[in-house]
């Protein structure tokens, strides 16, 4: 089971009270406690013998597929994921546990720590990571019951008696359990864990005056004191005291709890909307590139949509997003002393004075979504292009230090039409190579009429993104089109000769996707001008503002094409061998000029390459080898062959009809490796794909994480803290030293870090941002950098000292020529074996000097 950290506010604190019912059930029943302690879950169905299905053994398909989804379940490896479906990885909990059964829970394991200490021993007592859970669901809960009282009004609720109740209950598990002593003999203290709850409820408690209510008090309940939030996990790390979610809680289904998943779907969803502007302005500043920020744009409103997906069951019961959204709303104008119905102009679309509070409750763009939702039934295709009606979106009037909440609205709402018009097109056009998470939420609500919060979400970040640029928004832009004039010119200038006709169409449909102008007009001012009616009017003539005012998608776009080129360029360069041969030929090169004492040969761009894929993907062996001999036996076994083929045939073991046969090497062809893993996986997802929306299961925050693990990102940041941490001690103790001996701190080994949704988008946008140099790598250009060295060694065979070489022999086998003869396993055409890699590096040397400028993507 992840920790708190992975999941949204709402269910990290409903499992806290699963940790609490778990840990008291199973420990009760694990020293006698024989009362039923549990109800089955409401959906399940009893199985007997009279309703149970007759057993089968699956064949074929759904077998494989049936073992499959067990394999998934024990492995959580990204790689073994979908990159486009996100399975739900977290165990569920087996039991119900009803709520009157805490207390006598609670007092039966109390008891049994007084009367037979001895007997909960292997128990080690009341564990640490309980009392978390309890202290914390305690705390929370009761200051939202206690905020409650002052809002309840305002949102049409009925008493929240049993909310209540149920606190009232925690309550009695922490007064009954703490008065005991431990197994080990120390008493249990949840002191700490008292002061940190009645800190939270105090805070909670002090405005209860309805005129000093502030209706931000109920989102700050969802964020507790530095006690807890210094607190360990609720999840036990030790094995010796780890326990499985075997119980989960029987909540009442009344309109208190949904009121407490939706304020803190809230309260995620404005720290989500915080952590992106950071994103943007980092891009500003220079700090992370277009295509990071995107990115993690994106993944905030998808883990948005797994937060709101999660507790979807029980917001619907009370009529969802729809209902909940704006009595929040008033609720937290009426607190502020304002009514949204109270307009100053008949024609007003609001009361411009809870403008602010509109944006940060987004009910502002949900008004304009819903209006858009009426006005296209069930048919995305019948959405027509925006005609101006109510005016253009322009940065400079929308940026001006003096525009009221009037103009803003209106710059805003023109702003919101326009790009909705223009993303119906993206579902419909081909060569659109991606689809954000805005669009696909467009797409959702026409298909389902059904407005989700995270749809808000989206939009609310869209009209943010475009206030925050103002008139440098065209930045992104001037950056989207220079990179694909970078990679139309770099894919020019692809030699295509040699690769397989699949390459060939790859290359192909890369290039057609970097040229996103047509006679100076992006591909949407073109169809948007063709589908006006009115070749005369506003519309036909203006040019789409859909990339303009787009940062999230350009960079998008920019991240797609950086990945394909790529995974193209990879495979392009790997298939014939000549990067692989001409990699080894440097390393022995510069083996032999190191032992000689030589100028060592400098080759930036292969330097580069091994850096990126390693010695593994060149060499049999974690490094390069250090002797002519070794380097022909790594030539050999890294193209699947055994180095015994090059001796004599009477040296060698004959198969039958007295033939020798070809020995292949066990340690298999080297090849290129796909480079970037968060990238790769991030731009699969991101690409257009054919989905049923409303069912398509989203990426949740377990899945980004586990993404991040297997990037290796989580190790770059601890190297770089040991860095940090180290230069930072080796200050401290310089000439300090106490009794003649230097201070040291004893190092611990780094905890994997429980991050919360904003960090995951944080650490996904510059994860990204550093695998981009990775990204850019030029293999088509290293290909035929590589091609024409190994031509050149061919053409001075006779100078070099090579035997004949047949027409039909390749390039790629002139290197084994070079290795065996300086490996002495063939013998020179003229001077002596030791002079041939000495020739081959002189005219490397010219070769390398020659210019690669344009060599990087970018």
């Amino acid at each position: 089971m992840p920790p708190p950290g992975f999941l949204s506010t709402y269910h990290k604190y409903k499992r806290d009270t699963d940790v609490v019912a778990s840990w008291l059930a199973v420990t009760a029943k694990q020293h006698g406690y024989t009362a039923p302690i549990f109800v089955p879950p409401p959906a399940s169905v009893p199985v007997n013998k009279s309703n149970a299905p007759p057993a089968r053994r699956l064949k074929g398909k759904a077998r494989k597929e049936a073992k499959q989804q067990q394999n998934q379940q024990h492995d959580v490896n990204p790689s073994n994921i979908n990159k486009n479906d996100a399975p739900d990885l977290s165990p569920k909990p087996k039991h119900v546990l009803a709520i009157r059964d805490f207390v006598p829970l609670a007092e039966f394991i109390a008891d049994k720590l007084t009367t037979s200490p001895s007997e909960m021993d292997h128990g080690a007592g009341i564990p640490l990571f309980f009392s978390t859970a309890l202290g914390r669901a305690i705390s929370v809960r009761k200051a939202f019951s206690t905020s409650l009282g002052d809002i309840k009004g305002h949102l049409n609720l009925q008493a929240n008696a049993t909310h209540a109740h149920f606190v009232n209950v925690l309550e009695k598990v922490l007064h009954v359990l703490p008065n005991v002593e431990g197994s080990s003999g120390g008493a249990f203290n949840m002191a700490s864990m008292k002061n940190a709850a009645n800190a939270v409820r105090d805070d909670s408690s002090k405005t209860t005056k309805s005129q000093d209510f502030n209706f931000f008090d109920v989102l700050q309940v969802f964020e507790p004191s530095d006690d807890f939030l210094n607190a360990p996990d609720a999840v036990p790390l030790a094995s010796s005291s780890s326990i499985d979610l075997e119980y989960t809680v029987k909540y009442d289904d009344s309109g208190v709890e949904c009121v407490f998943a939706f304020a803190a779907l809230l309260k995620d969803l404005i720290n989500l909307r915080e952590e992106v502007g950071n994103l943007w302005n980092e891009y500003r500043s220079g700090k992370i590139d277009l295509a990071a920020a995107a990115v993690g744009a994106n993944l905030a409103t998808e883990l948005a949509r797994s937060m709101e997906e999660e507790m979807a069951p029980l917001l619907k019961k009370y009529d969802g997003v729809s209902v909940m959204l704006p009595q929040f709303f008033t609720a937290a104008c009426n607190s502020l002393g304002l009514d949204p119905s109270q307009k100053e102009r008949v024609t007003d679309d609001m009361n411009f004075a809870c403008y602010d509070m509109g944006v940060t409750f987004m009910c502002n763009v949900a008004s304009l979504l819903t209006a858009i939702r009426a006005a296209v039934p069930h048919n995305p295709q019948a959405m027509s292009s925006y005609n101006g009606k109510f005016g253009w979106y322009d940065a400079k009037i929308a940026h001006q230090e003096n525009t009221n909440n009037c103009q803003l609205w209106a710059q805003e709402k023109a702003a919101l039409l326009e790009v909705v018009s223009d993303i119906t097109l993206l579902f419909e056009l081909k060569g659109i190579p991606v689809h954000d998470e805005f669009a696909r939420g467009i797409k959702t609500m026409l298909e389902t009429q059904e407005l989700p919060v995270w749809l808000c979400f989206a939009a609310q970040n869209y009209l943010d993104t475009l206030r925050l640029f103002g008139p440098g928004v065209i930045k992104p832009l001037a950056e989207f089109h220079r990179f694909h004039e970078t990679t139309t010119e770099l894919l020019g200038c692809v030699n295509m000769a040699e690769y397989t006709s699949d390459l060939k169409k790859d290359v192909k449909n890369l290039r057609e996707m970097a040229t996103v102008k047509m006679e100076g007009k992006d591909i949407f001012s073109i169809v948007g001008a063709a589908l006006s009616h009115d070749s005369r009017s506003e519309r036909a003539k203006r040019p789409s503002s859909f990339l303009l005012h787009n940062p999230l998608f350009c960079g998008l776009w920019i991240h797609y094409a950086r990945v394909l080129f790529h995974e193209i360029g990879v495979k392009c360069a790997a298939k014939p061998g000549a990067v692989l041969c001409a990699v080894q030929l440097y390393a022995a090169v510069r083996q032999q000029q190191q032992n000689s004492s030589a100028e060592v040969l400098e080759w930036p761009e292969i330097d580069r390459l091994l850096a990126i894929q390693g010695p593994g993907a060149f060499f049999v062996g974690a490094e390069p080898p250090e002797s002519p001999k070794a380097h022909f036996k790594n030539y050999c076994m890294s193209r699947g062959i055994s180095p015994a083929n090059w001796l004599a045939d009477t040296k060698r073991r004959k198969a039958k009809g007295n033939r020798v046969p070809v020995q292949t090497s066990r340690a298999g062809i080297r090849e290129l490796k796909f480079g970037a893993p968060a990238s790769q996986w991030c731009a699969a997802r991101a690409g257009a794909r054919e989905e049923a929306t409303s069912t398509s299961r989203v990426w949740n925050a377990e899945v980004v994480q586990n993404i991040l693990e297997w990037s290796g990102w989580f190790e770059i940041k601890e190297e770089e803290q040991a860095k940090k941490d180290e230069a930072a001690e080796a200050k401290s103790q310089a000439g300090a030293a106490v009794d003649g001996k230097t201070k040291t701190r004893a190092k611990s080994a780094p905890a994997r870090p429980a991050l919360t949704a904003p960090q995951l988008v944080h650490d996904i946008a510059h994860v990204i941002h550093a695998e981009a140099s990775d990204l850019v790598f030029n293999y088509f250009a290293i290909h035929e950098m590589s091609r024409g060295l190994l031509e050149q060694v061919r053409a001075n065979a006779d100078d070099i000292g090579l035997p004949h070489i047949p027409h039909i022999m390749t390039d790629v086998d002139i290197a084994g020529f070079v290795f065996a003869i300086a490996a002495e396993e063939l013998a020179p055409s003229s001077g002596q074996s030791q002079r041939v890699l000495d020739k081959v590096a002189k005219g490397m040397r010219h070769y390398v000097a020659a210019d690669s400028d344009g060599f990087a993507l970018g």
